[in-house]
């Protein structure tokens, strides 16, 4: 089980449970409409309580993952990670973040995702994580590759959303490769724009 007290410190980061003293703001991220925070936060402000209170904290007490802020040196909440689909038999279960649209840019994605991977691994035990994104959401594909993980495929038309079907990039992250920045993204997937450098990475299930 995931410890309800846990507390991951990076370098300009720390990653904690939520909690009520969070609740002013939390309820100015939900009124101004930005959308970060873990699946299932309240659309309205009057939800805040309840979902800080109780509704935050069920993955945890189901056993199945942890939702996570992303707090700065300043105690602010700059973004929000999470595990999930975690399976104690396998060992095995998928990250998931998001940051603030005004603190986009600064790295801290990646720097939340090496620190949880990390912690899941050596003080969980986990041995595989799983991190997945559209092929054309290049600011996730980036974060992936600069934490180590390992362009494993794509999944055709995988995901369907307002704006129609996207292609879907699964990557793998090993205990025994913990904390290895991957060099490269299948250059034959992106775009010139992509997180790729001259080296030509595998190729995927979807070409």
């Amino acid at each position: 089980m995931f410890d309800p007290d846990v507390s991951i410190a990076t370098a300009r980061l720390t990653l904690r449970p939520f909690g009520l003293k969070d609740a002013r703001r939390v309820s100015s991220i939900v009124g101004s409409g930005v959308q970060f925070l873990p699946p299932g936060a309240p659309a309205r402000r009057s939800g805040v309580h309840r979902w800080l209170m109780h509704d935050v904290h069920e993955l945890r007490r189901s056993g199945q993952g942890v939702h996570l802020a992303m707090a700065d040196a300043d105690g602010l909440i700059v973004g929000a990670i999470s595990l999930f689909k975690t399976s104690w038999t396998a060992g095995t279960a998928e990250v998931g973040y998001g940051v603030h649209p005004l603190y986009r840019g600064r790295g801290f994605a990646t720097e939340a995702v090496r620190g949880l991977t990390h912690w899941a691994f050596k003080t969980v035990g986990l041995r595989r994580i799983d991190l997945t994104a559209n092929l054309d959401n290049l600011a996730s594909l980036r974060v992936a590759c600069k934490a180590g993980f390992t362009w494993e495929g794509v999944l055709r038309d995988a995901v369907l959303d307002g704006d129609g079907t996207h292609d879907l990039v699964i990557f793998g992250l090993l205990r025994h490769d913990s904390g290895t920045r991957t060099a490269a993204l299948p250059r034959t997937e992106l775009p010139p724009s992509g997180c790729s450098s001259g080296r030509r990475g595998p190729r995927t299930s979807g070409t």
